[in-house]
């Protein structure tokens, strides 16, 4: 079967935001990189400041929802007091066992015992009916509240602690692929390249522009054992070609012109008045 040409598959990194051949020699070799693991270190760290930020925002938003469920009871359980009957009886009973108290005992610093409401501010000197939270119970919530703030500190530093954990191996497997590529590059052997050279110099002197005579050395005959054949021979025809004719021109030689005087023949002319010359009419 032919052969196919298949172009190679790319790779999006969506931490360093660029296209890499998703093969596994160059997905190490891009993870391996210092500027990936800087990446990954940058995410890791606005995720965690994001995280943070989002628990805030969600401890916020209970301590407000926690707020107005609690004013909303209030107001439902004052309404129960003023306005009972039958069916709100019940419903008045169940939340007498919810422990619900806005007034708080404290002291001064003489020692007088006094009480103020934590969401109107109110203070007064007598024990309100509807109830107060003693120091005893102060302090048993500010002790809860700091162990779970114990926990809180607990849970972010061994969070931190893994973080760190992770940023240390990962340096420590760059450095290995570091002395790797050192170890690698120096075992690789440089191939000897050739000596450079020159071409011949020119001797001083008339140059020949077909170049120079060279003698020209005879081959050896190397019998290639191939079985005889005899060659048939052809006689080529030979085409002669005539001898060209030579002309011979004879010469007329006039030896003497004479002593006599010399005179010219007048032409005559036949046709009368066919002839072509003039005809002179007067004979003066």
């Amino acid at each position: 079967m032919a052969d196919y040409w298949v172009s190679q598959n790319r790779k999006y990194c969506d931490f360093c935001k660029c296209w890499i051949t998703d093969n596994r020699p160059s997905v190490d070799f891009h993870e391996k990189g210092r500027r990936h693991q800087e990446n990954v270190k940058k995410r890791l760290r606005s995720i965690t400041k994001s995280s943070n930020q989002v628990q805030k925002d969600a401890d916020k938003f209970d301590a407000t929802l926690k707020q107005m469920e609690f004013a909303a009871m209030e107001a439902y359980r004052k309404d129960i007091e003023t306005n009972g009957d039958l069916s709100s009886a019940s419903i008045k009973q169940s939340l007498q066992g919810v422990p619900k108290k806005l007034w708080q005992e404290a002291r001064t610093r003489a020692g007088k015992t006094y009480y103020h409401n934590i969401m109107t501010k109110e203070t007064v000197s007598h024990p309100p009916p509807e109830g107060y939270m003693s120091l005893q119970e102060q302090r048993e919530q500010a002790e809860l509240e700091t162990r779970k703030q114990l926990k809180e500190v607990e849970k972010y530093k061994r969070q931190e602690a893994l973080l760190t954990m992770q940023e240390r191996k990962q340096q420590e497997a760059e450095d290995q692929a570091r002395q790797a590529r050192e170890k690698l590059k120096e075992r690789r052997v440089v191939d000897d390249l050739p000596a450079a050279s020159c071409g011949p110099l020119l001797e001083p002197g008339k140059t020949d522009p077909y170049g120079k005579w060279h003698t020209v050395k005879e081959r050896e005959f190397v019998d290639l054992q191939l079985p005889y054949q005899e060659q048939e021979y052809v006689e080529i025809p030979i085409e002669i070609e005539p001898e060209p004719v030579v002309k011979e021109f004879k010469e007329k030689v006039v030896e003497s012109l004479g002593n006599g005087e010399t005179s010219f023949k007048k032409r005559k002319i036949v046709g009368g008045a066919k002839r072509n010359t003039r005809q002179r009419l007067d004979d003066d």
